[in-house]
């Protein structure tokens, strides 16, 4: 079953992880360097969906 705190908090990372990948692409069409800012923070986000919805190793469910 899915709680609201795992809902909000996934749709919380989705959002971070979009504008990881904004950032990215914004990154590559400006040629400003930093596109690892943006693919690091979408890579952060996404292993975080992951371990909210698989439960992270909590025990606790």
């Amino acid at each position: 079953m899915v709680t609201k705190r795992a809902l909000g908090i996934s749709l919380l990372l989705l959002g971070l992880a979009f504008v990881g990948v904004f950032h990215a692409v914004a990154s590559l069409a400006f040629d400003s360097g930093v596109g690892w800012i943006g693919i690091g923070l979408a890579a952060i986000s996404l292993l975080g969906i992951v371990l909210v919805n698989t439960g992270g190793g909590s025990t606790n469910r």
